[in-house]
Parts: structure tokens; C-alpha cells; sequence
């Protein structure tokens, strides 16, 4: 087995076939089809299904196809790390939505101008989430809050959020929280979502009603609206109007909220190392 072979196994199941796998790897169907038979004498398994001169692949094709993806993803940072002097090529990228907006401009922006050579594309979505897809391969680094204990994980700690409880105004004349409360929320597998969730059930509180809301411009909005209670960070009210806002501060082991860059151990980068050490150098607020 060789590099070439997986990426021709790579090819002929991504590509649905011999022919479309020639036509991509610029070969002729033969030689895909030839290395195909060697790859499956070498193993002693079949790869694939053959009928009607159609090939569907096979359960263990498709596990071989797992291990392929890891290996030609070391293959190509182990080339990136012996032949690139400065980070350079594609860095996928992940982040709470909350992080998006209040911390990470500043730290893109000396990353940018440091390495002007590193293309970034950024997903936001909730921590858990984003830590999945940087153990399926998706991304490369993340930022998140509370993320599990993994081997495969590499977490370096960043900052840390204070978590703070957002109401309308007119609930701070109330002696007590409303019976029947709406939680304006992240959606599941937001770690501040989960702690929302915690303070709530410590303190007897039962919601009626969980809204998700991914946006906080548009979850704060609906709390000054009346809609319910939210949990946010401080940082992130800078950013915002918070006339019609009551913020109230809560217990230390539920509002320190840290946040980690994550990412695979197996997927070591010059890019991944150099936004890493930027993060950690550059402001994160306007504060």
C-alpha cells in the first residue's frame, strides 16, 4: 500500500466510479482499475462491490477510506512543515458566534497582517459542534468553551468569558423571577446554554418555554423585547445597545467561563501554531 494507491481509492469513491476517478487523478481507467486489484490483492478484501460494471463500495472500503483521510492529511502537513518557511495555504477556522463578534477581530486582524499568506474561512455554531467537526477532519482550529477531555484533542486555554444573566429592565422591580420563564437560549450544544440551564435548576427556576435564538444580536433584542432570560458574556454587551436591559451577575463557578483553541493532536500546522500564538499575544476587546 502507498500513497498513490489511497489516493485512487479516494478518488474512485468520491467520484462515484473508474471513469470520473480517471478523468480527476488525469489518468486513464485502466490504471485506476489496476490499482484498485493491487490495493484489494495486498489487503486480501474486496473494496468494492462490482455488478453491472458499477462499483458500490463496501463496508471495509469505506473504513480504509477513514484511515486514507487521516494519513494524506498528515502527508500534506508533514510536507508543510519541512518545505514552508512562513504559514501559508487554507485555515479552517470555527468559533462561537458570541467569540466571533467580540473577540476574534482583533486577533484576525494581527493575524492577517503577520501572515497574509494563510487563506482563513470561518464557521460560527456552538462549542460542541465545532469541536466534532475538528475531530471528523472539517476544521482545523476552534474556538470553544468547555470542550471535553479527548486524547485526540489539543487544547490551549485563551481567555476566559464572564457569564451574565440578561432580563428585560422592568424585571428588576420584581421580588422574584416571573413562575413561568422563557429561556432565550443558544442552540444545544452551546456550553453557555448548558450553563444557563445549570443556574436555572440550581436556583428552582423551571422554563415554560426554550426559544433558540444562534444570533445574540437577535437573542438580546428579544430579551429587551420581554421575551425571557438569556445568559451572555460581558464582553459581548459592548458591543450593543442595553437601554430596556437588566444584566445581573451570578455564582463565579458558573460565569468563569474559559475558552480553549482546539484541535486535532494528528494535524500539525505552521498556520494552526502561528493563529495560536496571536491569539494569545493580541487584544481580544476594545476594553
Amino acid at each position: 500500500m502507498d500513497i498513490s494507491d489511497l489516493l485512487v481509492l479516494k478518488a474512485v469513491v468520491e467520484h462515484n466510479g473508474i471513469s470520473r476517478a480517471a478523468e480527476a487523478l488525469h489518468r486513464v481507467p485502466s490504471n485506476i482499475t489496476a490499482r484498485i486489484k493491487k490495493l484489494e490483492n495486498e489487503l486480501g478484501i474486496d473494496l468494492f462491490l462490482r455488478e453491472n460494471n458499477r462499483l458500490t463500495v463496501t463496508s471495509a472500503g469505506l473504513r480504509l477510506l477513514e484511515y486514507a483521510d487521516k494519513i494524506l492529511q498528515l502527508q500534506k502537513s508533514a510536507i508543510a512543515e519541512l518545505t514552508e518557511t512562513e504559514p501559508s495555504g487554507l485555515l479552517r477556522l470555527g468559533s462561537m458566534e458570541s467569540s466571533a463578534a467580540s473577540r476574534l477581530p482583533f486577533i484576525l486582524s494581527q493575524f492577517h497582517h503577520q501572515y497574509s499568506a494563510v487563506q482563513i474561512e470561518l464557521m460560527t455554531m456552538a462549542s460542541m459542534p465545532l469541536v466534532e467537526k475538528v475531530l471528523e477532519g472539517e476544521l482545523d482550529l476552534v474556538m470553544a468553551s468547555d470542550p471535553p477531555d479527548d486524547p485526540r484533542l489539543h487544547k490551549v486555554h485563551c481567555f476566559d468569558e464572564e457569564l451574565v444573566l440578561i432580563m428585560p429592565s422592568d424585571w428588576q422591580a420584581l421580588p422574584s423571577l416571573p413562575r413561568d420563564i422563557t429561556m432565550v437560549g443558544y442552540n444545544k450544544g452551546c456550553s453557555y446554554r448548558h450553563r444557563l440551564e445549570t443556574w436555572l435548576n440550581r436556583h428552582g427556576h423551571t422554563c415554560s418555554k426554550v426559544i433558540e435564538i444562534p444570533s445574540h444580536f437577535t437573542m438580546i433584542g428579544c430579551v429587551i423585547a420581554g421575551m425571557g432570560l438569556g445568559m451572555v458574556p460581558r464582553s459581548l454587551l459592548s458591543l450593543h445597545k442595553t437601554e430596556g436591559l437588566h444584566v445581573k451577575s451570578i455564582e463565579a463557578d458558573i460565569a468563569n467561563a474559559p475558552t480553549y483553541l482546539v484541535s486535532r493532536n494528528d494535524n500539525p500546522s505552521s498556520a494552526i501554531r502561528a493563529f495560536i500564538s496571536c491569539s494569545l499575544e493580541a487584544p481580544q476587546t476594545a476594553n
